[in-house]
């Protein structure tokens, strides 16, 4: 019998959180026929051992017998899925028991939406919440339609909480070599063609731990070329919409100065300095309205005079408003 959905896991040595992640699989509310994926990509964790505790013919393994990397990974479990709808997880993250219940309705009452994706919290590597709810796009409401241009400016669709038809996956496929991360790029792929629906309800747990993809791949500098290739890749091909391809073109200064703002913002956070600096000068070439943001010009004065000074600076200047409304 034939799925109606394939989850696909892709595993590297996150053994520890790994049997959170199937177990919120396992355990979905509703009868909705699934199939799980899980490629071992030459752990040497204790990986292998929480697959194999989950007796369930549903779990079908693959092991990889050298590391090939995250793209191949996905690229083969996308390309393995036989289900009519797919959905992809880190090991590290896990869903919410309404994660089909939620957004399989919406798939099969709207041809028209390649992709349903929903609210999605905050989890530490203990498994508490630490932040219940992270839309800050959609003001608390469901929506449906293109998405393509937030897309370009910001990731804000987290992986864990997408769901999307088989056929949309194949066409975003394969996910280029050498890239440090697929989920944006697939979304984007995905959204220069179809439309997408978002659910205002939390229905996946992201969680963000010091080993985490995203923050590996700030502190390895592997983020910031990946990202400028895709957004090379994406000003370089016109989209099927002639209007859709105008309001891109008209954004694509704006795209750029967004996103080296951000890395620079995520590598001041990791004390990264010299790419900071270089990142908001990046930032306010394509984008000079960034000038006029108080955060940007104390982040570089805290980059110009040292953070030994600059902390001190924090210090004092809250003790004098601490004096201050004393007084």
């Amino acid at each position: 019998m034939t799925p109606t959905v394939s989850f696909v896991v892709p595993c590297y040595n996150y053994g520890r959180y790994l049997g959170d992640c199937l177990t919120s699989i396992f355990t979905q509310e509703g009868n909705a026929h699934f199939e799980v994926i899980a490629i071992d990509d030459a752990s040497t964790d204790n990986t292998q051992e929480v697959l194999r505790a989950f007796a369930d013919p549903r779990l079908r393994i693959i092991t990889h017998e050298t590391n090939r990397g995250h793209v191949f990974t996905m690229n083969e479990g996308l390309n393995q899925a036989r289900g009519s709808f797919i959905a992809r997880i880190d090991p590290d993250d896990r869903y919410r028991p309404c994660f089909l219940a939620e957004v399989l309705p919406r798939l099969e009452a709207s041809p028209e939406v390649g992709l349903v994706y929903g609210n999605v919290a905050l989890i530490n590597e203990h498994g508490t919440v630490t932040q219940a709810r992270s839309d800050q796009v959609h003001g608390n409401r469901d929506h449906k339609g293109n998405e393509l241009l937030p897309l370009l400016m910001d990731n804000f669709i987290c992986a864990p909480t997408v769901i999307a038809r088989r056929e949309v996956w194949q066409e975003a496929v394969p996910i280029p070599e050498g890239l440090a991360f697929s989920d944006w790029y697939l979304t984007l792929m995905m959204a220069r063609r179809h439309e997408f629906y978002y659910i205002n309800r939390v229905i996946a747990d992201y969680r963000v731990h010091a080993a985490n993809h995203h923050t590996k791949i700030i502190r390895d500098r592997s983020e910031e070329p990946s990202l400028v290739r895709v957004l090379d890749l994406l000003f370089s091909q016109g989209e099927e919409d002639s209007v859709l391809q105008r309001r891109k073109e008209q954004s694509k200064r704006r795209v750029y100065g967004a996103h080296y703002l951000t890395l620079a913002t995520k590598y001041f956070g990791c004390e990264m300095d010299a790419d900071a600096w270089r990142c908001y000068w990046q930032a306010l070439r394509y984008h000079p309205h960034y000038f006029f943001r108080v955060e940007v010009w104390r982040r570089l004065g805290a980059l110009l005079i040292g953070r030994g000074l600059y902390e001190r600076a924090k210090v004092f200047i809250k003790s004098v408003r601490r004096a201050a409304n004393g007084l």
